[in-house]
């Protein structure tokens, strides 16, 4: 398993220059987080290429920048914005192509919900699939006050979806949803193609890894036992960490331990 860091740790420092610097501290594996619609295309995206090439960087991820309005796009009640945003999503698998990446992460509703269920699965289904033909996987983040935090819809998604369905564990938002993240990744391990980790404790529940007391051990054996294929990345907010270099130090850890 390679473990590495998200440019959006350095927000709200600009993508390319949040790149750049992981660049320069030896991280080689990353997600980019885009953060306005510019990054996706042109000039800023040729030198994310770039930055990627000249330092060996492999792009495990995009996270789109849109998350916060997907309740009022892509699963809201206005069909044209609907259709919008499903062609917003399908054109960032242009991004993915440029920057080596077969991953996109989706957050999804946020309450309070304003559509059924069944239409939130469909509305996904038909995106995975437009993605998938197009080399990209769509994959479900768990977030806490979304509608794919808590494990029960999860698993609805999981039994319609079938081999549609793939997730991003995040652990610090599953711990706000009041979930237990070994608990998840016990359930869902062979839908889990990718991870956002970070430690939690008596000091907060958005720690760099080996400053709180999750069990990075007992997970990543969970993973391994369970049919876990895939990578991570550590990803904090800019205010939970002092030095980027002890971030990287930490995820280089996480490599170590996560090889069983």
């Amino acid at each position: 398993m390679r473990i590495g860091l998200s440019t959006s740790c350095l927000y709200p420092l600009p993508t390319d220059e949040s790149l750049a610097c992981l660049a320069s501290v030896g991280v080689r594996e990353v997600e980019i987080f885009f953060n306005a619609g510019c990054e996706t295309r042109g000039d800023v995206l040729q030198k994310l290429c770039e930055i990627c090439k000249t330092n060996e960087i492999h792009v495990q991820a995009v996270h789109p920048y849109f998350s916060f309005a997907e309740s009022y796009t892509l699963f809201g009640i206005y069909p044209r914005r609907v259709q919008d945003a499903m062609e917003l999503y399908c054109g960032l698998c242009e991004a993915c192509h440029a920057l080596g990446c077969d991953k996109l992460v989706l957050h999804g509703e946020k309450e309070p919900f304003n559509i059924s269920e069944e239409e939130y699965i469909e509305r996904f289904g038909t995106l995975a699939l437009q993605t998938r033909r197009d080399g990209v996987i769509l994959t479900q983040e768990n977030v806490v006050r979304f509608r794919a935090s808590k494990p029960s819809f999860l698993r609805r998604m999981r039994a319609d979806l079938g081999d549609l369905f793939a997730m991003t564990l995040d652990i610090k938002q599953a711990v706000r949803s009041g979930e237990d993240p070994l608990a998840m990744a016990r359930e869902f391990a062979p839908d889990i193609v990718h991870l956002h980790l970070s430690d939690h404790g008596a000091c907060g529940d958005c720690l760099p890894p080996g400053s709180g007391s999750f069990d990075f051990d007992a997970l990543f054996h969970i993973l391994h036992d369970g049919g876990f294929s895939g990578d991570g990345v550590v990803e904090l907010y800019r205010s939970c960490f002092d030095e980027v270099s002890a971030v990287c130090t930490s995820a280089e850890k996480l490599t170590q331990i996560s090889n069983i």
